[in-house]
């Protein structure tokens, strides 16, 4: 499988310089290396093809690297994010950790379950980060690697019923339906050249203003959205609660059907919100699925406070030269 960063270790600078011997005058840079991790390697090339990677992760367009000061800041947070992943893979490797390609297709198949999307609908989707569906595989392996080794050392990590029963009366109430919604939505991500979050809430007004006065709002979604959707006139998928960051899904289950939202300020940027549908199912089994996803949740919020401590293990124990 392609890697996303390729590790080139071992390599000894070949292929990076032309020429053989010490860089003249004629000769051309081609590539730089920005960081070592122990024996691996990432170049510049590999930093910037993992950019696209890592803001699919963070749910953001590509587009955003076009901002200089935007792209300065992705580049160092995806440089952060790919010497951490190494760590991880290093340490996986020590252990003996390795992921089939079988547990990535059960992956991917449950999360095109949850959006309610086709394999080609999924497939488009991934495709408008400009990565290929290999690079998504790549990306999903690596997730799964971390969950597995967190897994491993987390074992001490245990999550009580009481607390489980805490955080679903705080989500539920003693609600035993569950209510599905299929969102769509505009993200107008904040530049600091467009006036930062209140620039991009003006835009994000004004679009409102057009959709009410009778544009189309995936119309609008494909030329403006630069989010999840974005060519596929901001759809999201089919979701239920718990499924979405908290700022953004109070408003999707807040609003009625067909409505649209005020502009909405999340962690990613200024969205509008538009529900499409709503189906709603009920049965007892929909109270013990439900209190195994929090159960689930709350168990990868332990393993990932102990995954900080071993990073942190880790990076104390590695070489780490950063050169970005």
């Amino acid at each position: 499988m392609k890697r996303v960063q390729a590790f080139i270790a071992g390599l000894a600078f070949a292929g990076l310089f032309l020429g053989a011997t010490s860089a003249t005058a004629d000769e051309v840079v081609i590539d730089r290396i920005v960081a070592q991790i122990n024996e691996e390697i990432i170049t510049e090339y590999e930093l910037e093809q993992a950019a696209l990677s890592f803001l699919i992760q963070q749910g953001v367009h590509p587009q955003v690297l076009d901002n200089p000061r935007q792209r300065r800041q992705v580049m160092e947070e995806t440089l952060e994010d790919l010497i951490n992943r190494i760590l991880v893979e290093q340490e996986a490797a020590r252990l003996g950790i390795e992921i089939a390609q079988e547990e990535i297709d059960l992956w991917i198949a449950d999360t095109r379950s949850q959006q309610g999307l086709s394999e080609e609908q999924f497939r488009q989707m991934i495709g408008q980060y400009g990565i290929s569906f290999e690079d998504y595989e790549q990306i999903i392996a690596d997730n799964l690697l971390q969950m597995r080794l967190m897994q491993m050392r987390s074992r001490g990590a245990a999550v009580s019923e009481s607390e489980v029963e805490a955080m679903y009366r705080r989500r539920y109430g003693a609600q035993t339906t569950e209510v599905f919604r299929e969102i769509r939505h505009i993200l107008i991500v904040p530049d600091p050249e467009t006036g930062g979050v209140e620039g991009a809430m003006e835009i994000a007004t004004d679009l409102r203003e057009q959709i009410l006065a009778g544009e189309d709002f995936g119309a609008l979604a494909d030329q403006y959205s630069q989010g999840p959707g974005a060519g596929a006139g901001g759809m999201l998928g089919r979701f239920r609660r718990g499924q979405l960051e908290s700022s953004f899904e109070d408003i999707a289950f807040a609003i009625a059907v067909g409505e649209l939202s005020e502009p909405v300020e999340t962690s990613f940027g200024i969205h509008l919100i538009e529900v499409l549908s709503e189906e709603e199912s009920a049965g007892g089994e929909n109270v013990e699925r439900r209190k195994a996803e929090i159960r689930a949740w709350l168990q990868q919020q332990a393993m990932e406070r102990q995954l900080t401590t071993l990073l942190s293990t880790l990076r104390t124990r590695a070489f780490v030269d950063v050169r970005y």
